[in-house]
């Protein structure tokens, strides 16, 4: 009986570790196969070669961050979808917002700008990242829902951010 509460204990703690967002897993599914939604799936091994091309520039401390960021991406998908075609409404993305904050994620940020939202979301680990969602409703009525899973260093991300100046 010890062994199995042992067990039932380490699934749990795995999955509560790695496991996405279940509000953003059953939005994902209501929306991903509608006929208007665009779905962009992108995996581990894409980030994993753009960190490692990154890696060649030894002396170029921004390659080297740049590197280990996309090293830490395990995947990201992106799923938009036209607000009125489908039923999407203001109410349904403030729920879902709801839903992902009572999963412990923070919102790290929200800029607003007229009537167009960005909510920046983040399940966080210690000085990481361990999954982040971009949620937007667009002035042309669509709604896009990012999520990046992986590791990310705090550290990298604020470097990118205290730099991205110097790239413009």
């Amino acid at each position: 009986m010890k062994k199995l509460i042992a067990v039932f204990i380490a699934m749990v703690t795995v999955s509560l570790a790695y496991g996405q967002s279940k509000a953003v897993e059953d939005f994902q599914n209501k929306y991903k196969n509608d006929r208007d939604a665009k779905v962009v799936t992108l995996n581990g091994s894409l980030f994993e070669l753009i960190g490692n091309i990154a890696q060649f520039a030894e002396e170029d401390e921004d390659a080297q961050v740049a590197a280990r960021i996309a090293k830490g991406i395990t995947s990201m998908n992106l799923l938009s979808v036209p607000m009125f075609k489908t039923g999407i409404d203001l109410k349904e993305v403030e729920s879902l917002k709801d839903r992902i904050k009572s999963e412990k994620y923070d919102e790290l940020m929200t800029v607003r700008d007229g009537r167009e939202r960005v909510y920046f979301m983040a399940k966080t680990g210690g000085n990481q990242i361990d999954n982040m969602l971009i949620l937007i409703t667009s002035d042309d009525d669509e709604f896009v829902l990012i999520n990046i899973d992986g590791k990310l260093d705090m550290k990298d991300l604020a470097y990118m951010a205290d730099n991205h100046k110097k790239w413009h």
